[in-house]
């Protein structure tokens, strides 16, 4: 499975269904997107409260 559709997966953005039925490229390439931005946000946030 390539890894970009695992990141999705796993991170329960989106289901194998959807990817392969609803959403295209370019929407899988906005979901790693926010997968992205998101962890970013995380580690910011974490790095606040040290």
């Amino acid at each position: 499975m390539p890894r970009n559709i695992g990141a999705v997966l796993s991170q329960r953005r989106a289901t194998l269904h959807e990817l392969q039925s609803v959403y295209g490229q370019e929407d899988l390439h906005d979901l790693l997107e926010v997968i992205i931005v998101d962890g970013y946000n995380e580690r910011v946030t974490s790095e606040g409260r040290k």
